[in-house]
């Protein structure tokens, strides 16, 4: 009796002791740390303006600039002053007012100065009928001689600061009448030298026999209208 008694607690413990093993869960690996979050670096000033776009300007430079058309002069209302001879007309012309000069008895050859073509100073200008002037060939009607001075009458060219300058001449019943310009200038020995160019009319009236022409600028030089054909 003394032997089992001994013998049947242990075997009990035994037993409890495998009971309890079976019954508990396998213990959990505590989780691995991790590393913690880098915060990412501020934007740099120049990152910044790398991805916010330029703001354009209002008004471009440079060649991307567009040049505004210059204002229209409002005309002074001051009348046109009128010259009248049969063979020579001179004076001194400024900005205002507008001038026409007309040469000629029957057959008029007419030169008009638009308001404000030329400068605020006085210009002279000379236009008379020269039978001894020179011509460029197959020429038509009369030669005239223009010329322009400075007010202390030095030869200077004067270019329309406005309107062209208009010039009339009769053409007769040329309907291919151009007008040939032949420009005076001196060399440098002092020969003088003439330069020809010839244009066409701007338009011509037939039942006039009138030839309308413009012109840029004014100088000395000889004039006549002619059968050339205009030069490039």
């Amino acid at each position: 009796m003394k032997t089992l008694a001994t013998r049947a607690p242990v075997g009990f413990c035994a037993l409890v002791l495998l009971a309890a093993c079976s019954g508990e869960p396998a213990p959990v690996a505590p989780p691995t740390p991790t590393e913690a979050p880098v915060a990412a670096p501020a934007p740099t000033v120049s990152a910044t303006l790398e991805a916010t776009p330029p703001t354009p300007s209002a008004k471009p430079s440079g060649s991307a600039a567009v040049d505004m058309p210059a204002p229209v002069k409002q005309s002074s209302g001051r009348p046109t002053v009128l010259m009248e001879d049969s063979k020579e007309l001179s004076g001194s012309f400024g900005s205002s007012p507008g001038a026409k000069l007309e040469l000629g008895d029957k057959e008029k050859i007419t030169l008009r100065i638009p308001e404000f073509a030329l400068s605020t100073r006085g210009t002279i200008i000379t236009v008379k009928i020269d039978p001894k002037g020179k011509a460029n060939g197959a020429l038509i009607g009369k030669i005239i001689h223009l010329s322009t001075f400075e007010p202390k009458g030095t030869p200077d060219p004067a270019a329309s600061e406005g309107p062209p300058f208009e010039l009339q001449m009769p053409a007769g019943n040329k309907k291919d009448a151009n007008l040939a310009i032949g420009t005076i200038s001196v060399d440098d020995k002092g020969n003088e030298k003439i330069t020809w160019k010839v244009i066409a009319p701007k338009r011509i009236d037939d039942v006039a026999g009138i030839a309308y022409f413009e012109l840029t600028s004014l100088s000395d030089s000889f004039i006549h209208v002619t059968a050339k054909v205009p030069t490039k």
